[in-house]
Order: C-alpha cells, then structure tokens, then sequence
C-alpha cells in the first residue's frame, strides 16, 4: 500500500513535482498583496491576523495545487494549515516586537512563520502517512527564514508591513523546501512501499 495514497505529486516524478512547487512561487506575492490590501499593514496585531490568515490561504492553496490535492478537504486543510500557521506566527510576532524593521526581525519572524506553517503541514502529511514528515517542519522554518533573509537584503522596505515576503524571497524558499519534498519525503514514500 503506498503511503502517499492522497498525496499523489509525491509518488510522481521529482522533476514535475519540483517544477510544478516552484510554479506555485507566484501564490506568495499575490497573497502579500491581497493580504495587505485587505488586511492593511502588518504593523498591529488585527491586521497582522487578517493579512497573514489571506496571504497564508492563497499561498497554501498554491502549494496544495502544485501537490496534487485536488480532493476539496484535503486542499482546504493545507491551505488552511497554511492560513493559520501564518496569520497567527504573524499576529504573535507583531505583538511582541511591533512593527518588523531590521533584517534580523525579519528572519525571527520567517523562522517562526515556517515553524507554524511546517508543523501544520507536517500533521496533514503526517496524516496521510507520509514517511519522514517531520522532516517538513524543519525545512519549512529555515526556508521561510531564508526568504525574508532575501527579500530583506535586496532592500525590500520592510516598513511597509508585509505579510510575507517577495518574490525573490519566494523563489528561494519554494526551492528549498522543493528539494525537500523531491529528495526525502518521496524517498521515504518510495522506502515504505517497498517494505510493504
């Protein structure tokens, strides 16, 4: 039986689940813009919450397309998952430090970001009896980390309060956590169902 029975990208080919995740790249400034637009800027708590839960759902979306969860529940839950890792790694952020100003408040906010967002991924693979899915966790907090490491070091002004970072930030975290989802957790899924 495979372990990946609702997870269908990742027992398909590395190459087209790799290009098929960085495709979904252009969910993070879509749903930057939306989210700020919506939600205002990331500088108060409300609108942390707000911007982050409707950056973090068209990102999530994106990502849940891009892995072949086509299935309503399963696409809403990663998206969801997604959603509220953001928003609230966000909203809890905003409230301690305030508005994000300095490079290094931008990787502490992208390293607890991922981390919320991993680990909610992580319980949906998880779930669908994803071998090593842990692993996402992990992964996810240092990608996430490195986009706003990216993002801020082009001299993308952080003072305008973004939910998430741009697409250079994106680009670079999808690709990480691409390679990830490539080599370890279709490698787990391939070990598993040769054990079966």
């Amino acid at each position: 039986m495979s372990t990946t029975s609702s997870v269908p990208a990742l027992s398909g080919s590395g190459r087209s689940l790799l290009l098929r995740w960085i495709v979904a790249t252009l969910g993070f400034p879509i749903g930057g813009f939306i989210g700020h637009l919506i939600g205002g800027p990331a500088a108060i708590v409300p609108a942390a919450l707000i911007s982050g839960l409707i950056a973090g759902a068209i990102i999530g979306a994106g990502q849940a397309l891009a892995l072949g969860l086509l299935r309503p529940q399963l696409l809403a839950l990663w998206a969801g998952a997604t959603a509220i890792g953001l928003g609230v790694a966000l909203a809890g952020v905003t409230a301690v430090i305030g508005q994000i100003d300095t490079q290094t408040e931008a990787i502490v906010l992208g390293a607890i970001s991922g981390l919320a967002i991993g680990a909610g991924q992580a319980a949906l693979l998880m779930r669908e009896r994803v071998a090593n899915a842990w692993m996402w966790v992990v992964a996810t907090g240092v990608a996430w980390a490195v986009g706003w490491t990216v993002t801020s070091g082009i001299g993308v002004a952080l003072a305008s309060g973004w939910p998430v970072y741009g697409l250079s930030g994106a680009l670079a975290s999808q690709v990480i956590t691409g390679v990830v989802l490539w080599k370890v957790l279709s490698r787990g899924e391939a070990g598993a169902s040769a054990a079966a």
